[in-house]
């Protein structure tokens, strides 16, 4: 009886090493231990040649150490979906599965590119496989893209796809900063983010290569673009991108040459926001010229939906019907210069630079001249209490409700 408990107890020793001896294989080397060495070429083929053993654990132990090779083993892998026998083929595309939603760019990148072909290229039940697989790992390559990008300070105004916009200023969103601390390499994640509509950006790193891969966005339709060293070749990059574009705010940019070539691109445009923008030295809201030529350029935009101003912010919300008078501010936006100075919602606005305000559409008028940092002398009344407010000017800024 000791003899066969002692027996059942090494059997069960042996099967635990085996069972454990994948994992074992996989564990990282301890402290001061030699580097492992890349796989070979042979190994690799060996591995996958492996994949439809008929021993369970042998596939398993191939499985791992394939997941293992990473990027190089990528190439032979999707060789092997085109030459091997199905099953094998189902199995190279479940490793190719586990790079596609890994934590390595590179490798996700070409990963996910050879799933793509495979899916468009090859005979049905093993095409079909490969998109389901594509399809199946979107939702989780949008949750990991959301957290690395939210971790790098890219910020969400929701986290969850949303049916459309409810308007010009509603919809889900990004708002890439100076608070971002991310490469242009990790904006690949972008991509999976197929619920956002709105990119807003404003960061003085920004390269061209940002824009490349905004421009794989596959849902985008607002862009604002705010100051930073944004040139006309930086622009070119969001081409791809352009005829969805449906409303753009172009605010504080230095341009040596026109934009207008690119804007004829944007065939969907509705509205247009160029605020404090500078083409070749000079100041669009003061060059007729260039105004016609960015006309010209959006012959479907609306004259009221095409806006041109000097780019001073006042921060503040009037009446829907702003043709009527008075002037009466509903709201005003904290850290503005109008709050600062004391405009509060509910103030009348009867006064600015000694001409009397017939409305809040004749407010806006009055201060489309105006740059950021410019002062203003406003005169509002409260109750029966009148105010006489020096309002300094700020910059237009980017939607708000960012979580």
């Amino acid at each position: 009886m000791t003899r066969c408990r002692t027996l059942s107890l090494l059997g069960c020793l042996i099967w635990g090493g085996i069972m454990l001896s994948p994992i074992a294989s996989a564990a990282e080397p301890p402290e001061g231990a030699p580097a492992e060495q890349p796989p070979t070429s042979a190994q690799i083929t060996s591995w996958i040649d492996q994949l439809d053993s008929d021993k369970f654990l042998l596939r398993e132990n191939a499985t791992q150490k394939l997941i293992s090779a990473q990027q190089s083993a990528i190439g032979p892998l999707a060789d092997a979906v085109r030459t091997g026998s199905l099953e094998k083929a189902f199995r190279c595309i479940h490793v190719l599965r586990a790079f596609a939603i890994g934590d390595d760019i590179e490798t996700e990148i070409e990963a996910s590119a050879k799933l793509a072909l495979i899916a468009a290229t090859e005979n049905d039940r093993v095409g079909a496989y490969a998109g389901d697989v594509l399809k199946k790992i979107e939702p989780i390559q949008r949750e990991r893209a959301i957290r690395i990008l939210s971790g790098l300070g890219v910020k969400f105004t929701s986290y969850a796809p949303v049916q459309g916009f409810q308007g010009l200023d509603e919809g889900p969103a990004i708002w890439i900063t100076n608070d971002y601390t991310g490469s242009a390499q990790h904006l690949h994640y972008l991509q999976h983010l197929g619920f956002i509509e709105d990119v807003q950006i404003e960061n003085d790193k920004i390269t061209a290569d940002w824009f490349a891969e905004i421009a794989k966005m596959p849902n985008v339709d607002h862009m604002t673009i705010k100051d930073g060293p944004v040139d006309i070749e930086m622009l070119r990059e969001l081409e791809p991108i352009l005829d969805k574009i449906q409303f753009v705010r172009l605010y504080y940019l230095n341009l040596k040459t026109s934009p207008a070539p690119l804007l004829t691109k944007m065939t969907s445009l509705r509205q247009a926001e160029l605020f404090g923008m500078v083409v070749d030295g000079k100041e669009v809201f003061q060059d007729p010229q260039e105004q016609q030529r960015v006309r010209s350029a959006l012959p479907g935009v609306l004259p009221d939906s095409l806006k041109f101003r000097s780019g001073g912010f006042l921060g503040v919300r009037g009446s829907a019907d702003g043709n009527r008078p008075p002037c009466v501010v509903q709201s005003v936006d904290q850290d503005t210069g109008a709050y600062k100075a004391g405009l509060r919602g509910g103030d009348t606005v009867t006064e600015v630079n000694g001409t009397k305000v017939e409305g809040f559409t004749h407010l806006i008028a009055l201060l489309q001249d105006k740059k950021a940092g410019d002062k203003v002398k406003m005169i509002a009344v409260r109750g029966s209490e009148t105010k006489e407010l020096d309002v300094i000017l700020g910059k237009w800024q980017l939607r708000e409700g960012y979580q």
